[in-house]
């Protein structure tokens, strides 16, 4: 429990106190403590406990001493402060209260130097065995009188304060008609100041608008200045900007390749450059469209022997509408050239090869009005189309590769368009041709399915890859098996092209971000192929005719086909001992299902 106080107390240290005056105390086994003007104690040494009570974090020494000592020492306390002289107390009765026995303390009451001069009290405390002979020692028969001069002190002090108190009173008085026309003025000025800041309010206002107006323009210039160096920086074609006085304003990083140009070239008379293009006109086309806004496209050769367009276009204000200067651009279209002279000579052996497609269309036509020479038109046709039609349609698509080829590097989008239309139409054409081809086989019957045993997953898998090419934008196709056995014994050849059919069929029939789910599914010797799509779905009154050749539904508009897939699909799988159904719900999609043995008839069990 000493230690305890003691801790607590120790805690309290100013760092005003006199630590060295405190420490030798200690050290010559005196017990006593520092405390502030007010009696707060700052700091204890020795063992207090004795004359102190017990109470942690109570720092006012009048509480920490018995209630009969309190005042003399709080009198005496006061007495040393205004004389700045120690007093002495001697055989003061500590008996009673916190105190475990009756015993007399002698107690010495000095002033104490700090560092900074602040106010501060020594207080020892030591056991009555011997008599203090100190010519400031109080007795006992002294204590009253001690008491009495506290309190008259005190009244003294009172009488004081009172006095100022009066004093203070008058001024306060005083100043409080200063303060109220002083008010008035502050109430007046105040008013002015509000009138004032209205105004500066509605003109901050105003400000902030216009600053925002400001940021959002700054915003944008800096955003179209980024968007137009980073168009030059990235175009490897030439281009350059004059001003309405000919004057260079901006070049493109692939402008260098035809005009003789540094950066200090900008801001000089574009008439003084020299070219590499072999174009007289060029000075003379830009002021003519500037004059007239019209665009102006010619061909010129570099000295290079390249060719190049070069096209001249107004440069013009948005703000106003009005023309402030030109763009030129150059293209080279050596390449083109190139192709365009490769493309007359194949545009001639197209030309052959549509005409031998409409012939061949017209006979088509009539040997389906003449149904007794069906089969022998069929079989010319095929024979033809075998021979005749392949290598034209081989030339053609090579063709058309060569021109997207050349369209995709000069970023020519017409051309580009061009080479898809005829690598499709070819496309088209070719499947017809496989389909007739097919047909005319079954026909004849001179197919003899040769079975053989495959893995379906990795069958299904490969066919389910290769046809994501084919789909539309953002059309998907998944794939699922179902069933522990993944071998089946069936004509790789006609189970791929039936699949395919179906498939193909649900890309054509289905929209952009359409879903066509497949899946395989082997249970009990028994295979199942399910073709799922969401597409446009089959009339009923088409459904009754959709296995017959020929046959199309009549709800599929534009959509290219021969109306030959599906009775080639139906007519393999039952050389194969399938069957074939569907179910279909207009504008719902399609469902077509087909259902193989997994081993030969003669082979299962």
């Amino acid at each position: 429990m000493q230690n305890e106080k003691k801790s607590a107390m120790s805690k309290t240290i100013d760092t005003t106190t006199n630590d060295e005056q405190t420490d030798i105390l200690e050290a010559a086994g005196l017990t006593g403590v520092c405390t502030d003007e007010h009696l707060n104690v700052i700091k204890a040494f020795g063992d207090t406990t004795i004359y102190l009570k017990n109470d942690n974090f109570n720092f006012q020494l009048t509480e920490l001493l018995p209630d009969n000592i309190a005042l003399i020492i709080k009198a005496a306390a006061h007495q040393t402060l205004e004389k700045q002289e120690p007093i002495a107390l001697n055989d003061l009765d500590f008996s009673g209260g916190d105190f475990a026995e009756n015993y007399f303390v002698n107690v010495l009451i000095s002033p104490l130097p700090t560092k900074n001069n602040t106010p501060q009290l020594l207080v020892l405390f030591s056991s009555n065995k011997k008599k203090h002979k100190n010519k400031f020692t109080t007795s006992s028969g002294d204590h009253k009188k001690l008491n009495m001069n506290y309190l008259t002190s005190l009244e003294r002090e009172i009488e004081d304060a009172k006095n100022k108190l009066n004093t203070a009173y008058e001024l306060v008085n005083s100043s409080n008609e200063n303060i109220q026309s002083f008010n008035e003025e502050l109430q007046s000025a105040n008013e002015e100041m509000h009138s004032s800041n209205e105004e500066l309010q509605s003109v901050n206002e105003e400000l902030q608008t216009i600053n925002k107006e400001q940021q959002q323009t700054n915003a944008e210039l800096t955003e179209s200045n980024n968007d137009l160096n980073n168009y030059f920086r990235s175009n490897t074609n030439g281009q350059l900007f004059v001003d309405h006085n000919l004057m260079l304003k901006r070049y493109s990083a692939g402008t260098v390749k035809h005009i003789n140009l540094q950066k200090s070239d900008i801001g000089r008379p574009f008439g003084d450059i020299t070219t590499n293009i072999k174009l007289e006109t060029l000075v003379a086309d830009v002021k003519q469209v500037m004059l007239d806004g019209q665009i102006i496209v010619k061909e010129a050769e570099s000295s290079d022997g390249k060719m190049y367009q070069v096209m001249t276009m107004p440069y013009v204000l948005k703000d106003t509408g009005k023309t402030d200067g030109a763009i030129i651009s150059f293209y080279d279209i050596t390449e083109f050239k190139k192709l365009l002279a490769a493309l007359d000579i194949s545009n001639k052996s197209l030309t052959d090869s549509v005409a031998i497609i409409e012939s061949s269309r017209e006979q088509l036509t009539e040997s389906l009005a003449k149904e007794k020479q069906l089969n022998v038109l069929k079989s010319r046709f095929v024979s033809m189309a075998s021979h005749e039609f392949k290598t034209p349609l081989t030339a053609i698509q090579l063709s058309a590769a060569l021109i997207g080829k050349v369209a995709l590097d000069s970023d020519n989008i017409a051309l580009k368009k061009y080479a898809e239309t005829i690598k499709n139409a070819v496309k088209n054409l070719t499947n017809i041709l496989n389909d007739f081809l097919s047909v005319e086989i079954l026909e004849t019957g001179k197919i003899n399915p040769i079975l053989n045993t495959l893995d379906m997953v990795e069958f299904a898998e490969e066919i389910a890859e290769d046809m994501e090419s084919l789909t539309k934008k953002e059309q998907q196709i998944t794939y699922k098996h179902t069933g522990v056995d993944r071998m089946v014994t069936l004509n790789s050849s006609m189970l791929k092209n039936g699949i395919i059919n179906l498939i193909s069929n649900a890309i054509k029939y289905s929209g952009p971000e359409s879903l066509i789910e497949f899946s395989t599914t082997i249970i009990a010797d028994e295979l199942t192929i399910v073709i799922k799509d969401n597409g446009m779905g089959i009339p009923d009154k088409d459904q009754l005719h959709l296995f017959e050749p020929f046959y199309r539904a009549q709800n599929i508009g534009n959509i290219p086909g021969t109306g030959l897939g599906l009775n080639i699909v139906s007519r393999y799988t039952a050389m194969m001992n399938g069957k074939i159904k569907f179910e279909s719900k207009l504008g719902e999609g399609t469902t077509f299902t087909l259902v193989f043995p997994v081993k030969p008839i003669d082979q299962i069990a």
